[in-house]
């Protein structure tokens, strides 16, 4: 369920790079650190600016997050009231681990 295939990048990769590793089959790539620990998400409408400015700039904060022990029900429950087509699966600590597509429940 959890796919841990997901594109990362670092903050400060540019832009335009990250864009043409992306591919078609992934709306996001997940921002972190050296660490792995989430930063933050770049989506498909920061990434089609095709401006060459660091992906930190253009990202968003604060993702919506859930723990590898949550429960499928849950899961479920919370995307069709939040109306989520992803959400990131991280440790307690913000590390990633994968991401959980509406579409692969």
């Amino acid at each position: 369920m959890t796919r841990t295939d997901v594109p990362t990048c670092r903050p400060d990769e540019l832009v335009p790079v990250v864009a043409e590793r992306l591919g078609d089959e992934w709306q996001v790539a997940v921002v972190t650190n050296e660490r792995g620990v989430v930063a933050g998400v770049l989506d498909r409408a920061a990434l089609g600016s095709g401006e060459p400015v660091p992906v930190e700039e253009v990202m968003s904060l604060g993702p919506r997050t859930i723990r590898p022990s949550a429960r499928k029900a849950a899961i479920e429950q919370r995307m069709r009231d939040q109306n989520l087509a992803h959400l990131l699966v991280t440790r307690s600590d913000g590390t990633l681990v994968g991401v959980l597509r509406r579409d692969d429940l």
